[in-house]
């Protein structure tokens, strides 16, 4: 491998490990948000609207860490990112390829997974956040915090690791 590959691969990983890090704080929110919002649930309805809004806040910030990640990746590495009205899916879709130049990031499954939250983030940037509704956002929360944002570090520091060698 050339110097100047080795100085792009050294970016991209302490890139990667960055926006990793900012995604573990958006992931330690989620908790706190939950009960905090269940209690306010019970004991008042003016406050649901606040939690709704923090809530989509912190679904929305979520998978934008995850689209900066996947972005350096095809900017990098697969030498650009998509092109046309659909690149964002088209992205997602490529990060569960393997490339020329490198294996898939993520699992078919994840990318499964990951298409609910690129899905919500585009309804969240073009509602009001009053239509927000809780029961939906409390789904996608609950997932992160149980099973998806471990399987997500976990295959992302495979890719490092593939990255590393």
């Amino acid at each position: 491998m050339r110097a100047n590959n080795k100085e792009i691969i050294k970016y991209l990983i302490e890139n990667i490990q960055r926006e990793m890090s900012t995604l573990n704080e958006i992931y330690l929110q989620i908790v706190p948000l939950i009960e905090r919002a269940e209690k306010a649930e019970k004991e008042e309805k003016e406050g649901e609207v606040f939690y709704n809004r923090a809530a989509g806040s912190i679904l929305h910030d979520f998978y934008t860490g995850i689209e900066k990640i996947f972005c350096n990746i095809a900017n990098k590495i697969d030498k650009g990112l998509p092109e046309g009205e659909n690149w964002h899916i088209e992205l997602l879709k490529n990060m569960a390829e393997p490339k020329d130049k490198r294996p898939q990031v993520i699992s078919l499954e994840l990318m499964e997974e990951l298409k609910e939250y690129l899905g919500f983030r585009h309804l969240f940037r073009n509602i009001y956040g009053a239509q927000l509704k809780w029961d939906k956002l409390e789904s996608l929360l609950v997932k992160i915090q149980g099973y998806l944002w471990k399987r997500l570090k976990g295959e992302i520091d495979l890719f490092i690791e593939y990255l590393k060698a």
